[in-house]
């Protein structure tokens, strides 16, 4: 490899820049194909990952290894687990049932397992964990994300998942810089305005952060937030200069990996240009770049700010330096080395994430409905925040069903119910002792608000009709002293592991759990 300084404009730039890459469409779509081959021949820095079993991705990562000179830096937002963008891999419990179970060993272990993973589908970066104080009940994008509503729990729980991230040489990356924990604007859809003053950030969302930098994090992710009080400018933190150099940098003293969210995000693809993007995320301080909407283009415009001024050219030699240094960190360079897969690896892994979700489970209320018990007849109905729950929903009830021998009556609700239909379904469960409510919601990509429809509400107190009933969380636990039950039960996760960890819970299985 020659001396970065020696490299092209256009090498500088590319290596800056980590688009997207969608597995499947790469083995099945031959120009998808050409177009991310073309981009790794040109001196890509790396990918996102997205999409594809575990044996798909190591087959496109290795391959794509292979034409590529300077190894490249495969990533993903893998917070509970590579099956948050893969169809496989153990799906540990999210970051707010990890805070709840209040073991930050916990934490460690799971970020290191979550690392393991990581590293057989040849991905040595983890945009994880999130930082964000989740202090606004309304946040529709953050949510059980956060591993809580605290400064001290967050900042005790992320420490513990870098130190477990970083001890298996994968990069961790604390985002999102300076906080997107209290905003009720999801920053995929809108550009989020944050009221705060920098005293407060100060008290509050930058804790996590210091703390992350004095454990030694490899990277942080800035948010596309706008914080006037922290840039009059009102730039999004993502280019802003004050933000990310003046107090990211120079203040806090952080000397990593500094990387955008994904550009091709709403908040920034509906309020600037290509040609202010290449200018001012590069200016502000951002050494990588992800997920551009056009990252060809982006490209291009930054190579030719680079021949048109020494100083933006520097800019680019300090990000690739940074960059080639964490790849070498990582042990991926100067020779791209496929890890050896542990063939336990997946069937030893979901055991403890169900340890971990079960320590997290959190009851309210009448403790004598649990576990169930000298019960003749259960419905079980699950009210859904979208058709994605319906399969975990239904896993919940065959899991239940298997663990039991209660005749149980089951049926799903949504937004789209009419309560007059309620009227037929009361009547097949006339003698019915107890109901039970799965509800599974929670944040989502796409989500503005992560809120229960007042037809379910009104749903839950009609079934009920007086009988005992229980209410099960499988995501966001904000909205539960909202709602009219003898026994709540939070979980802080929708993850398979949380769903067993209810069952396990809810049938008085005994389990004998073992130290990691």
């Amino acid at each position: 490899m020659k001396k970065i300084n020696q490299w092209t404009s256009y090498e500088l730039a590319a290596q800056m820049v980590f688009p997207r890459l969608l597995v499947k469409s790469y083995l099945e779509n031959v120009d998808y194909k050409s177009r991310i081959t073309k981009l790794v021949s040109e001196g890509i820095g790396g990918f996102c990952i997205f999409g594809g079993n575990v044996e798909e991705n190591i087959k496109v990562t290795n391959e794509l290894q292979i034409f590529a000179e300077i190894p490249l830096l495969f990533c993903g937002d893998f917070e509970n687990g590579i099956s948050m963008r893969l169809s496989e891999g153990t799906e540990f419990p999210h970051m707010m049932a990890l805070g709840a179970a209040g073991k930050t060993e916990y934490t460690k272990k799971c970020a290191a397992l979550i690392a393991l993973e990581a590293k057989v589908i040849g991905a040595h970066w983890n945009l994880a964990p999130v930082a964000d104080i989740n202090n606004n009940p309304q946040n529709p994008v953050i949510n059980v994300r956060s591993f809580g509503d605290t400064s001290d729990i967050v900042s005790q729980n992320v420490k513990a998942y870098i130190e477990g991230t970083q001890n298996e040489k994968v990069l961790a990356c604390v985002k999102h810089f300076p906080g997107h924990g209290n905003t009720v604007i999801n920053s995929h859809l809108d550009l989020p305005v944050l009221n705060l003053t920098r005293d407060e950030l100060e008290k509050n969302e930058f804790i996590p952060f210091k703390t992350a930098i004095a454990q030694g994090v490899k990277s942080i992710m800035v948010g596309h937030l706008v914080i006037s009080d922290l840039d009059k400018s009102n730039l999004p933190a993502t280019l802003s200069k004050n933000i990310i150099t003046g107090i990211l940098k120079d203040e806090m003293g952080f000397d990593g990996l500094v990387v955008t969210d994904a550009l091709e995000m709403k908040a920034i693809t509906e309020n600037y240009s290509d040609e202010e993007i290449a200018e001012l995320s590069v200016k502000a301080g951002n050494n990588v770049l992800l997920m551009p909407a056009n990252d060809e283009h982006l490209i291009e415009l930054i190579a030719k700010l680079a021949d048109e001024n020494t100083d933006y050219r520097s800019l680019l030699i300090n990000s690739c330096e940074k960059i080639i240094a964490e790849k070498r960190w990582t042990g991926i360079m100067p020779q791209y080395h496929r890890e050896d897969m542990n063939s336990n690896l997946f069937t030893e892994h979901p055991y403890k994430a169900l340890k971990y979700a079960y320590y997290a489970l959190k009851t309210e209320g009448d403790d004598s409905l649990i576990p169930l018990k000298d019960i003749k007849s259960l419905a079980v109905f699950s009210l859904l925040q979208r058709s994605e729950n319906f399969d975990k929903a239904s896993q919940f009830m065959k899991m239940l069903g298997d663990a039991t021998e209660f005749d149980i009556d089951f049926g799903y609700l949504d937004e789209n119910l009419e309560l007059e239909h309620l009227k037929e379904i009361q009547k097949t469960i006339f003698e019915t002792e107890l109901i039970l409510f799965p509800i599974f919601f929670r944040n989502f990509t796409e989500a503005k608000e992560v809120t229960l429809p007042e037809n379910l509400k009104k749903a839950i107190d009609i079934l009920s009709g007086g009988r005992k009933s229980i209410l099960v969380f499988f995501g966001s636990p904000y909205f539960a002293n909202d709602l009219n039950a003898d026994t709540r039960i939070l979980t802080y996760s929708d993850s398979y592991a949380s769903i067993a960890a209810v069952v396990v819970k809810l049938s008085d299985r005994s389990i004998d759990w073992i130290e990691d």
